[in-house]
């Protein structure tokens, strides 16, 4: 039976039997909840005001301020809804909703998120999900049913279910201008039950019940919420309405794509967060979030990222960051450096420096004559890494000269020579590129055995080419080039 608007505020779901412990909140009652199989759900005694666990799966109408929460299956947000999970071996009664299969997950929240009728999917097998229609579920095995619930909001870590046409009793006086900023304010107050929009404007509300009011809307105050998700095979946690800090301090440090933010930050021993703000995606070093209502944060946990493949351009040289690893003796016993840059820069200067190497204990930077690491907990070693790996190779493919400089450099100039006794054949335009951008464009007469040339273009990318009109016999045997480390490739 479910009670009239009137009589939501003095009459409430209850269970009968619950355990013996009781808890001052929700969330531990929730949590104590989930670690046993018997239990079906949490009781709250507005007497007593606590929280208990029960085994009794049936809620019967109980009185004052009590409440019943029913433990489901493991639910996901996405696109505004929250997705359940029904019992394993389950599946939507009926026909499907359409005759297309998605190919994952997400895909499938998605497009049930945004179509009309649908009440959730299932997983009818291996990468493969059917949209549903009807709201009851039906034993099938191998399947796997997922029932979209209400709309909600994440925001401020924390899930705000939304309700249409109803208000939360017991609505405060004071107006505020945005939803984020009635969110915020309704977070930090322990009484607040959730988010009024009356007329355009929106207030907290304290009350325990709801009453029709039509064209207004509510936002329940949920539990605690950080979205997660995998990119890059990296953990990130969303936290909208917050912001992260701590500057870089060197190369590329904001981007208009958060994928490619993303992408360099879990690279980049340093960078622990990325923070939106002004329509750009920076990279920070710091994981403590303050609040900020239009920006957002995502910190990262667990990362797969292989950084024995990795190339990180500091000072205008080519390092490869090695979390866990350390490099032997110092060539300077008593120099420190405070900075990454700094040390690039050092390490750069000096004829023997092969690498550089962090101490977590001490927060410097050390520069090394060896380039050979070795496991060392407390550490990050930067070998330095070199264009073509130290070995420039040229290869031949009909017109074209092709040279794989195996990172990310900036060419600033380069010269190329050949045998001596070449190019008799050779006359006419050659294009040199870094990339796809020109680098310089030459006219070749006779026997032209050497060309140097500044590239004023300052061309980034992992390969030369050079394309010829007539090759006839050329046949490189030198490359010199003036480059720097890039992370625009």
């Amino acid at each position: 039976v479910t009670p009239s608007p009137r009589k939501r505020r003095k009459q409430w779901y209850q269970r009968r039997v619950r355990g013996k412990t009781a808890y001052p909140t929700s969330s531990k009652c929730m949590a104590a909840c989930n670690k046993s199989a018997k239990c079906k759900g949490c009781s709250y005694f507005g007497k007593k005001q606590k929280y208990y666990t029960s085994t009794d799966s049936k809620v019967y109408l109980g009185g004052g301020k009590d409440k019943a929460f029913t433990k489901g299956g493991k639910s996901v947000v996405n696109n505004s809804y929250i997705f359940e999970t029904k019992a394993s071996g389950t599946k939507i009664k009926g026909d499907y909703l359409d005759s297309t299969t998605y190919t994952s997950l997400g895909k499938a929240m998605e497009a049930c998120a945004k179509k009309t009728g649908c009440t959730g999917f299932t997983k009818t097998g291996k990468n493969k999900y059917r949209l549903g229609k009807t709201s009851t579920v039906e034993t099938k095995k191998g399947m796997q049913a997922y029932m979209k619930g209400s709309t909600v909001t994440a925001y401020h870590l924390k899930l705000w279910p939304h309700m249409s046409d109803m208000v939360i009793t017991g609505q405060g006086k004071t107006a505020l201008k945005t939803k984020k900023k009635a969110m915020i304010a309704c977070s930090k107050n322990a009484k607040c039950k959730g988010v009024n929009k009356v007329g355009g404007k929106y207030y907290q509300a304290t009350g325990d019940g709801y009453t029709v009011k039509s064209g207004g809307e509510a936002w329940a105050k949920g539990s605690s919420y950080t979205p997660s998700f995998t990119y890059d095979n990296t953990v990130w946690y969303y936290k909208d309405g917050y912001k992260t800090s701590g500057d870089i301090g060197f190369g590329t440090t904001s981007y208009t794509s958060k994928d490619k933010a993303m992408y360099w930050c879990v690279r980049n021993p340093i960078c622990n967060s990325v923070h939106y703000t002004n329509k750009k995606y920076h990279l920070r070093s710091g994981t403590k979030v303050t609040e900020a209502e239009n920006d957002k944060a995502w910190t990262y946990g667990t990362s797969k990222v292989d950084f024995t493949k990795v190339a990180l351009p500091v000072a205008g040289g080519m390092w490869n960051p090695r979390p866990g690893y350390k490099l032997g003796s110092p060539l300077e016993k008593k120099k420190t450096y405070k900075t990454l840059p700094l040390a690039a820069k050092a390490c750069l200067g000096h004829p023997k420096c092969s690498g550089i190497m962090y101490t977590t204990k001490t927060k410097t930077y050390t520069i090394h004559g060896s380039d050979q690491v070795s496991s060392g907990k407390g550490y990050i070693a930067y070998p330095k890494k070199y264009v073509c790996d130290g070995n420039c190779k040229v290869t031949k493919k009909g017109k074209v000269l092709s040279i794989d400089l195996k990172y990310c450099f900036k060419v600033h100039r380069m010269e190329i020579s050949n045998k001596a006794n070449c190019c008799s054949k050779n006359t006419g335009k050659v294009v040199i590129k870094n990339g796809s951008k020109t680098c310089a464009s030459l006219t070749m007469n006779g026997k032209t055995s050497a060309m140097k040339l500044d590239c004023a273009s300052g061309a980034v990318g992992t390969k030369i080419t050079m394309t010829f009109a007539n090759i006839g016999d050329i046949n490189l045997v030198g490359l010199g080039l003036v480059v720097e480390g890039s992370d625009a490739c």
